[in-house]
């Protein structure tokens, strides 16, 4: 039943923005296609790395959007774009940035809670900085910074499209190669230290390998949150718990739901396109509010 399930929400949404309203051949192959493989791989890389931070950091709240690494990644591009340089190099050196600042959060504070709140900070100064940074040198207009910041999916050629999302399967794969590690430290830094794993090293290693595909998706997309959130929760549900089940089961069903809300987004309000980001935040803040008081033992 569970494996119905994930194969399920992975063909529906894609057969949904690949071909509803009947389109053309040429549309399908030069717009749908690139917008499928951008949604699937951001919304499996953003799950994926959910799980890993839950996991590395021992909280449940933990992920790229919440801790800060995503909208790292969306300064990185934005100082980049306005400074000339690569603006996928750009996101890329602000994610692994912001990864670096957690660490050292984590090592400080040595407190879940602390973290969390650290990273909300962080996203919410990155965020403010982004649209702060637009507005001082305009090379694009305020709107454009907006739905940089509230996650825009938009076709691009489909080559590079096709390279992000190898980029997404290929740091898949080695999260998977590493999740023994990851389920160790989830147990505890002495556990892992006494089952032969440094998890100083190897929690860097597992939240900057899990930070690459986000910070470059960002470079593309912009920011979208609660995907990585409620998908591993949802994944842990379906009784897959440890790391290599969990990580490529979250990165199907991630990708399917940031799919389908690409595809409400562009027709909920059609012949407006919403930012993909917004539909996550419209679905995913019920779930987040309930996860948040089901961790904070509410239920007594």
């Amino acid at each position: 039943m569970q494996k119905v399930a994930v194969i399920l929400s992975v063909f529906i949404p894609s057969l949904l923005l690949l071909f509803w309203g009947f389109p053309s051949k040429t549309v399908v192959l030069a717009l749908r296609l690139p917008e499928l493989l951008l949604s699937f791989g951001f919304g499996g890389s953003l799950a994926a790395a959910g799980g890993v931070f839950q996991g590395a950091l021992k909280n449940p709240l933990a992920e790229p959007y919440t801790l800060g690494t995503a909208a790292g990644a969306a300064l990185g591009a934005a100082l980049a774009s306005v400074s000339g340089f690569s603006v996928e190099l750009g996101a890329l050196f602000g994610g692994l940035f912001s990864v670096l600042l957690i660490v050292l959060s984590f090592r400080v504070f040595s407190d879940p809670l602390s973290v969390l709140l650290f990273g909300v900070g962080l996203t919410a100064f990155f965020s403010a900085a982004v649209l702060f940074l637009y507005a001082l040198f305009p090379v694009y207009t305020l709107e454009e910074a907006l739905l940089f910041t509230l996650g825009y999916i938009t076709p691009i050629k489909v080559s590079l499209s096709l390279l992000l999302f190898t980029v997404s399967l290929i740091f898949l794969v080695l999260l998977t190669v590493r999740s023994r590690s990851l389920d160790l430290i989830s147990l505890g830094d002495e556990t892992a230290f006494f089952s032969g794993v440094d998890p100083k090293r190897e929690r860097f290693l597992l939240l900057t390998i899990s930070s690459v595909p986000v910070s470059l998706f960002v470079a593309c997309c912009g920011v979208i949150g609660f995907v990585g959130i409620v998908v591993p929760h949802a994944v842990r549900f379906l009784g897959y718990r440890t790391g290599k089940f969990l990580l490529p089961v979250s990165f199907l069903l991630g990708g399917g739901a940031l799919t389908l809300s690409q595809w409400l987004a562009r027709t909920l309000l059609y012949p407006t396109v919403l930012p993909a980001g917004v539909v996550t935040a419209l679905l995913g803040v019920p779930l987040f509010l309930y996860i948040l008081w089901r961790y904070t033992g509410v239920r007594g």
